[in-house]
């Protein structure tokens, strides 16, 4: 239902002729709130004047501007929330016709937005943050008369904080449109064949879609996952609604995954973004696993036999509304800390297959429906390591600084993951030591830091592990993840800031290869499921597949071309697999 508005004066007609003037200004002030109302509650497909390519400059490092595309991620492009409050701008032109209509700006960033400046004319300000309640929410203003320049000469400033996670798919945007224009007739639009954009014996090629109605210009732009341009072409288009067809086996050959950037420019400015995967199966990284790291972990499980795991069970009414009696479970791990997690068993008699969930990073299995509602034929258990959720009493460097991934990073004997690698050990001790598992049948699984520990538990327990699932890896292949990712070197420079830089850099490194998930997967004997998400920037495909490339047991991937870090599809597939691997 459209919203309904009634504006009452007590006018005479008198004062309707003595105050025109005032009357006026009135009527053009309720115009104002009127559309300023309608347009924020919609948002529309327009023409957009503004480009996508905008610069980027914090306050703490101020002679620095990081070059800006709204279709990429916040992550993509070396920037992230730690790096504080900032000013992101573009100039634009618009010619006189364009500035004498009334114009709407929409704006929708993945941050919070202090202020937003048109010129040196206030437009608006105090957008909170908003990617987990809405990530497609625009607020919508109407340029008020005079803020443009006479001289066509335009800039937009927005003062913005608290980069938002993205995960790898952006959600931002901000453009500028007639309010009389009607949805945008242009498009460009980038496809693939195959659908997954997964290019092996095939020579790589994209098809541009593109619709316009005015002689314009279109922009490819073709980089590798360590940003390194591969292509950037320009063509000329005239009005049509046609495809373009650009092979690109000359420029990709080199084995690993390439972001596609299409841009649109003319009466509108507009964009879309791909990524296509030519011969993963054949990265091979550098391989920087130091001399003693069997030895060192050798030991470490060692150190972990000769605690008394000292296993507990808790039955809890409100984990066993469903199919399965639920628990929480305690346990003795390294160092002696109590480690914790859901269990769920089937109530009727027999032995059940039964698969370990690993944690996401800071991640303690909060909403426990998912196993609530399971089904009662197989057993479930949600381990918390420490740091994460029911075990986060005793260990909690939270999620920032340090954080578990930056916690005592300098240590071999210190840091959060030795521990954390054999609280999932401990947790597969645990299942072995219940009559109601079917230790032929015991699987792992688990996403992001999950799919590190997956690969960590399968390469430490060997044969004792029947199958295992893992999405996009933390923290794996770090030489090369840093590369990609290249805010993580910032934040590992952070947390050696943090404790005071007790080593270097590079020292910092040599620990991190000890912790290397990559270096566990040659170790595992059991059949493997990797699905990755090609728009994921935090755990890239490129260092999932590192480690994919060294198993040497029966494996399969999936790839997710249009998933990011965050999407639900390439997890929900790891339990599918695992019940369909234990004949459930």
């Amino acid at each position: 239902m459209q919203p309904v508005f009634k504006v009452h004066y007590l006018l005479n007609v008198r004062s309707i002729y003595m105050h025109s003037i005032h009357f006026n200004l009135i009527m053009k002030h309720v115009l104002f709130l009127i559309l300023t109302f309608l347009f924020s509650s919609q948002i529309l497909s327009s023409q957009n004047l503004l480009p996508l390519e905008w610069s980027l400059k914090f306050d703490s490092t101020p002679t620095v501007t990081h070059p800006i595309n709204l279709l990429l991620s916040w992550e993509r492009q070396g920037v992230y929330a730690r790096d504080g409050k900032g000013c992101l701008s573009c100039n634009f032109d618009l010619n006189k016709a364009l500035q004498k209509k009334p114009l709407l700006l929409k704006v929708g960033l993945q941050c919070r937005v202090e202020k937003i400046f048109v010129n040196n004319t206030l437009i608006g300000e105090n957008i909170p943050e908003h990617f987990y309640s809405n990530r497609n929410l625009q607020k919508t203003y109407l340029l008020p008369e005079g803020c443009l320049n006479d001289n066509d000469k335009n800039q937009i400033r927005i003062y913005l904080s608290s980069l938002s996670y993205t995960g790898g798919v952006s959600h931002n945007s901000c453009t500028l449109s007639p309010v009389d224009s009607s949805k945008s007739v242009q498009s460009v639009a980038i496809q693939m064949d195959p659908s997954d954009h997964l290019f092996t014996s095939k020579s790589p090629a994209i098809t541009l879609h593109y619709k316009v109605h005015t002689k314009t210009t279109l922009r490819l732009i073709v980089n590798n996952d360590f940003h390194r341009h591969i292509v950037e072409r320009t063509f000329t288009v005239s009005p049509s609604d046609t495809m373009l067809t650009v092979k690109l086996s000359k420029e990709i050959t080199q084995p690993g995954f390439y972001e596609c950037i299409a841009l649109l420019k003319g009466q509108d400015n507009l964009g879309d973004v791909e990524w296509l995967a030519y011969r993963p199966e054949e990265i091979r990284c550098k391989d920087t696993q130091p001399s003693d790291f069997r030895s060192f972990w050798q030991e470490t499980l060692t150190e972990l036999k000769k605690i008394d795991p000292r296993f507990a069970m808790h039955k809890i009414d409100s984990l066993s509304r469903g199919k399965r009696d639920g628990y929480v479970i305690e346990m003795q791990s390294l160092g002696g800390l109590t480690i914790r997690g859901y269990y769920f068993v089937p109530r009727k008699e027999g032995r059940f297959p039964a698969i370990l969930h690993v944690p996401y990073y800071g991640q303690g299995f909060q909403n426990v429906d998912q196993f609530i509602n399971g089904g009662d034929n197989v057993i479930e258990l949600a381990l918390c390591a420490r740091g994460h959720g029911l075990s986060a009493d005793k260990f909690n460097p939270g999620f920032g600084i340090p954080g578990i991934w930056g916690y005592k990073l300098y240590s071999k004997q210190g840091n959060a993951y030795r521990g954390i690698y054999m609280d999932c050990v401990r947790a597969v001790d645990f299942l072995f030591s219940r009559p109601e598992t079917d230790t032929l049948r015991v699987g792992v699984r688990g996403g992001s830091q999950g799919g590190g520990l997956t690969l960590v538990t399968a390469g430490l327990c060997g044969k004792r592990i029947a199958a295992c699932a893992y999405f996009d890896p933390f923290p794996c292949d770090i030489h090369d993840f840093i590369n990609i990712r290249t805010i993580c070197q910032k934040e590992l420079k952070g947390f050696l800031d943090y404790y005071h830089n007790p080593c270097s850099f590079e020292e910092a490194l040599k620990v991190q290869d000890l912790i290397n998930t990559k270096n566990f997967a040659s170790w595992i004997t059991c059949p493997v499921l990797f699905t990755t998400a090609l728009f994921d920037d935090d755990c890239p495909p490129h260092v999932g597949f590192s480690a994919y490339n060294t198993i040497k047991s029966p494996k399969e991937f999936k790839i997710y071309p249009r998933d990011c870090h965050v999407d639900d599809r390439p997890y929900g597939a790891l339990s599918e697999w695992l019940k369909k691997k234990f004949g459930l």
